[in-house]
C-alpha cells in the first residue's frame, strides 16, 4: 500500500481563528429555538482539518439528508439520546401530557436538532477532544504548532474569536434557556457567554435518585443552567434524572416554543388529570 505523500498543510493562528469564529463544530439545529444545549466539545468522529479552511457561516441541522447519511451511527450516540429524553420530558410537562416509554426515541429519531426544531446544539470548542477513540490529540495535531499542545488550541478559542462568536450568536438569537453540560467547564461557559456579572443561584434536582446541583444564572433575558455532564460517574446517567431535568427545564417554556408538527403530537397524547 502506498503511503500518503501529500505535504501537511500547516495552518496559521489567523486562519484557525477565523475558521473557529463560525458554526464549525456544532451539531446545530434551530438557532431560533428557545432551548440551547452547550457542550465543551463536539461529538468525536468529525472530519479532520483540511485546507482551505472555510468558516461555517450558517448552522447545520439534523435534516432528512443528515439522518439518512448517519442512520447506522446514531444508535451509538448516547449523549444525544439523553438530550432527546430531556426535551421529550420538557414537552410532556409543557403540554400537560403523559410521557410514553418510547417518546424520547421518537423525538430522537424525528425531531432532535431539526432545522425547525425546539433546540439548538453548540460547543464551546470546535474540535472534538479526540478525533476517534484510537487517535489522541497529540497524534492528530502534532504537526500543527497552533493546535499542539492542546492548551495552545484552548487558549486560542478563549482569547481569540471563538468565544466572542458564541456570545455574539447568543445576543443575536436570544435563546430563553442555555443548558450547559458539565460543571467542570463552568469558567469557560462564564467566559464564552459573558456571565461574570450574571445573577446566580443554585437549584437541587432531587427526584427519586441521587441529587444533582444546578447553577442557575440570568442575564439579558436568558437563563443558563450549568449542570452535570451526561456521562461519567457524577453525570446525569439515569432516566429519572433526565426526566426531572426536562421537567425543570419546562418552567421556562411555552407551547409555542415547540414547532407545529411536534405540538400536534403532544396534543394527541393522553392528558394528565
Amino acid at each position: 500500500m502506498r503511503k500518503n505523500t501529500e505535504p501537511l498543510t500547516v495552518f496559521t493562528r489567523e486562519q484557525l481563528d477565523s475558521y473557529f469564529a463560525s458554526y464549525v463544530g456544532m451539531e446545530g439545529g434551530n438557532p431560533g429555538a428557545a432551548v440551547w444545549f452547550c457542550d465543551s466539545s463536539p461529538h468525536p468522529g468529525v472530519a479532520p482539518l483540511s485546507g482551505p479552511l472555510i468558516p461555517h457561516a450558517r448552522p447545520t441541522a439534523w435534516d432528512a439528508a443528515y439522518r439518512s447519511q448517519y442512520r447506522h451511527h446514531m444508535e451509538r450516540w448516547q449523549s444525544h439520546q439523553k438530550i432527546a429524553r430531556i426535551m421529550a420530558a420538557a414537552r410532556a410537562r409543557v403540554f400537560k401530557t403523559t410521557m410514553g416509554e418510547q417518546d424520547w426515541r421518537h423525538y430522537f429519531d424525528h425531531h432532535l436538532y431539526g432545522p425547525q426544531g425546539a433546540e439548538f446544539k453548540l460547543s464551546l470548542f470546535p474540535l472534538p477532544a479526540r478525533l476517534t477513540d484510537e487517535i489522541p490529540w497529540s497524534k492528530a495535531f502534532r504537526g500543527q504548532p497552533q493546535l499542539f499542545p492542546r492548551r495552545r488550541y484552548l487558549d486560542l478559542c478563549r482569547e481569540g474569536r471563538r468565544f466572542a462568536f458564541i456570545d455574539g450568536i447568543r445576543r443575536l438569537w436570544k435563546p430563553t434557556v442555555v443548558v450547559c453540560l458539565g460543571e467542570r467547564h463552568a469558567d469557560d461557559f462564564a467566559q464564552a457567554f459573558g456571565l461574570a456579572q450574571a445573577h446566580a443561584t443554585d437549584h437541587v434536582l432531587q427526584p427519586a435518585d441521587q441529587p444533582k446541583t444546578l447553577r442557575v444564572l440570568e442575564r439579558d433575558g436568558t437563563t443558563w443552567l450549568i449542570c452535570p455532564p451526561l456521562a461519567g460517574a457524577g453525570g446525569m446517567m439515569s432516566d429519572v434524572l433526565l426526566d426531572a431535568m426536562g421537567q425543570y427545564l419546562s418552567r421556562w417554556l411555552r407551547p409555542d416554543d415547540f414547532p407545529v408538527h411536534v405540538m400536534g403530537e403532544a396534543q394527541e397524547s393522553v392528558s394528565l388529570p
